[in-house]
C-alpha cells in the first residue's frame, strides 16, 4: 500500500472540493499570519504554469480539516502571477488553486521568497523551483514517489487472479520499504527541514510481540496499550507548523486518537485531551486549535452525555489566562453555559424539584418512590409535546401493568392552569402532573430547558442516567441500565 502522507494518491494534479467555512468568532484565524511593523515585502510567491493564461489563481491553506482561500491573483497570457505580503506567512503545506479546481502543493518554512514554474499536463512532473531547497527536495519526493508507485499501479489495475494480486501486494509491501528508508535517510540529513518532521509523523508504532503473563498466556491487550502509548511518539506537538498541513498528517491522528483510540465516554476522553492539550503547551497555534476542536466537537457531540467533556474544557482551559484568543465577553458565556449545563450531566444528582399538582398540593421530585423515574418538562401548546405526549401516556400505560416501579413526574411549562388540566382529563394523563404555579421554582435554568418535550431518566436515588431522550430510545435505555447494574452485583 501507499505511504500515508505527501504520496502521489494525495498529491497527483486532480480537483480539490474548496469548502465554505462559517465559524464563531473564537475560531477566527486572523492570528495564523505574524505581523510586522515595516512596510517591506516578507513572502512572495512567483509562479509560471505553462497552460494556464487569463484566468484567476488562488492561495489556501490548511487548517486541521479544513482549507481556506488566503489570497487571490490574476493570471496573465503567459501564466505568469504571484503572492506577496508585508508579513511573514506561518509555516506548513500551503497549495495553488487554479479556476478550474486542479491544485498544487508546496511548503513554506524559513524561505519565503521562492519561484516555481511548472506546466498544466502534469504539476508535479514538471515542477522547477527556486530559491527553496525544501520545495525542491519535495518536489524530488514527490516525482521519485510518482515513478515507483506508478509502475506497480499498473500491475495492480491488471491483475486478475489471486496470485497475481498476491504479486502486486508484494511488490507494494516492497516498494513501501523502501519508500520508508528514502524518508529515515531524508530525515537523517537534514532533521532541520519541516519535510522530516512530515515524514516522521507518517511513521505509526512497530507493536513488538506480547509478553507472556504470569499463567503463561500471551498479553491480549499488550497490542492495544502499546500502540495508543507510543501511537504520537513522532508527531512534533512543539511545531505550530503541524496544525496547518493536510489533514491526513496530522488532522486525522487527532480523531483517530479521540474515537478508535479512547473509550467513548466523558472520563475517557476528558483524559485524552488533557494529554493532547498537554503535548501542545508550547505550541500556541495547535494548543488553540486542539482546544477548540475537542471543545465544540463534544458540545455538538450527538452521543449522549459528552456535554460533560465540554464542561470539562471550558472550567480548565477556557480562563483568560489561557484562552487567550477568546475575547472576554464570549468567555464569560461559554463559562455561563457549562455552569448550567454541569447540574445535569450524566450521573449528578437530578436538581431538586417542588412543584404543585393539579390540586395544589406541593410535590418533591424526591418523593416519587421508583426503580427509575421519568422526567418530562412539556408544554401542551407544542406541537412536537401533542405527538411524543400520547407516545409517553401509551408506554408507560404499557410498563405499569407489569410491575415495573417506573414512575412519570411530568412537568408543564405553560401557565394555562386551565388548559393544563383539561388537557390531563382528555388524554388520560395518568402519573404525576405538576406545574410551577406559585411561580417558585427555577427548572428552566436548573435543568437547562431550552425545547419541549425534553424527558430525563432518574434511577432510584433520582441521579440522571439519561437525558434529552425521545419516548422510543427508553426502553432501550433502561435495558441498558438493568444489565449493567446486574453486572455490578
Amino acid at each position: 500500500m501507499a505511504p500515508k502522507i505527501l504520496n502521489l494518491p494525495h498529491l497527483k494534479t486532480k480537483t480539490l472540493k474548496t469548502k465554505t467555512i462559517f465559524l464563531p468568532a473564537i475560531l477566527l484565524i486572523a492570528s495564523v499570519f505574524t505581523a510586522y511593523s515595516t512596510p517591506t515585502v516578507k513572502h512572495k510567491f512567483i509562479f509560471n504554469i505553462k497552460g494556464a493564461h487569463d484566468t484567476k489563481a488562488y492561495l489556501g491553506f490548511y487548517y486541521g480539516d479544513k482549507t481556506y482561500v488566503l489570497d487571490s491573483a490574476n493570471v496573465d497570457n503567459k501564466g505568469n502571477f504571484q503572492f506577496q505580503g508585508d508579513t511573514a506567512m506561518a509555516g506548513g503545506v500551503y497549495f495553488v488553486l487554479m479556476k478550474d479546481k486542479k491544485y498544487f502543493e508546496f511548503i513554506v518554512d524559513k524561505d519565503q521568497h521562492f519561484t516555481m514554474h511548472t506546466d498544466t499536463a502534469d504539476f508535479i512532473k514538471n515542477m522547477k523551483v527556486d530559491g527553496s531547497p525544501e520545495n525542491e527536495d519535495f518536489y524530488s519526493y514527490l516525482n521519485f514517489a510518482a515513478t515507483k508507485y506508478g509502475k506497480v499501479a499498473k500491475l495492480q489495475d491488471s491483475a486478475k487472479t489471486p496470485e497475481q494480486k498476491a504479486a502486486v501486494k508484494a511488490k507494494f509491501d516492497s516498494l513501501n520499504i523502501v519508500m520508508r528508508k528514502y524518508k529515515q535517510d531524508f530525515i537523517a540529513k537534514h532533521p532541520d527541514m519541516f519535510m522530516a518532521e512530515l515524514f516522521k509523523a507518517a511513521e505509526y508504532p512497530d507493536v513488538p510481540d506480547a509478553p507472556n503473563l504470569p499463567n503463561g498466556r500471551k498479553d491480549s491487550t499488550f497490542t492495544f496499550r502499546y500502540y495508543k502509548a507510543h501511537y504520537f511518539d513522532n508527531v512534533n506537538f512543539s511545531d505550530d507548523k503541524m496544525v496547518h498541513t493536510p489533514p491526513e498528517v496530522f488532522f486525522n491522528r487527532i480523531k483517530e486518537y479521540l474515537t478508535r483510540l479512547t473509550f467513548p465516554i466523558p472520563d475517557s476522553i476528558n483524559a485524552a485531551a488533557d494529554y493532547l492539550l498537554a503535548k501542545a503547551r508550547k505550541s500556541p497555534d495547535m494548543f488553540k486549535f486542539l482546544a477548540n476542536y475537542i471543545t465544540y466537537t463534544y458540545a455538538n457531540s450527538d452521543i449522549m452525555g459528552m456535554d460533560e467533556v465540554y464542561v470539562h474544557m471550558v472550567k480548565t482551559y477556557y480562563t483568560p489566562q489561557i484562552a487567550t484568543w477568546v475575547t472576554a465577553s464570549q468567555l464569560e458565556k461559554m463559562r455561563e453555559n457549562a455552569e448550567q449545563i454541569e447540574p445535569t450531566l450524566i450521573g449528578k444528582k437530578a436538581p431538586a424539584l417542588v412543584l404543585s399538582d393539579t390540586l395544589n398540593v406541593m410535590t418533591a421530585l424526591d418523593s416519587v418512590k421508583a426503580r427509575y423515574t421519568i422526567l418530562c418538562f412539556w408544554d401542551y401548546d407544542c406541537g412536537l409535546c401533542q405527538q411524543e405526549i400520547p407516545k409517553l401516556v401509551k408506554w408507560y400505560d404499557s410498563v405499569k401493568t407489569q410491575g415495573s416501579g417506573i414512575e412519570v413526574y411530568c412537568v408543564q411549562i405553560n401557565e394555562d392552569m386551565a388548559k393544563w388540566k383539561e388537557y390531563i382529563r382528555k388524554h388520560k394523563l395518568d402519573w404525576m402532573n405538576v406545574a410551577d404555579v406559585f411561580h417558585t421554582s427555577n427548572y428552566h435554568h436548573d435543568y437547562d430547558i431550552v425545547s419541549t418535550p425534553m424527558i430525563f431518566v432518574l434511577d432510584e436515588n433520582k441521579r440522571i442516567i439519561a437525558k434529552k431522550i425521545d419516548v422510543k430510545d427508553l426502553n432501550g435505555i433502561l435495558k441498558h441500565d438493568m444489565q449493567m447494574n446486574s453486572q455490578k452485583k
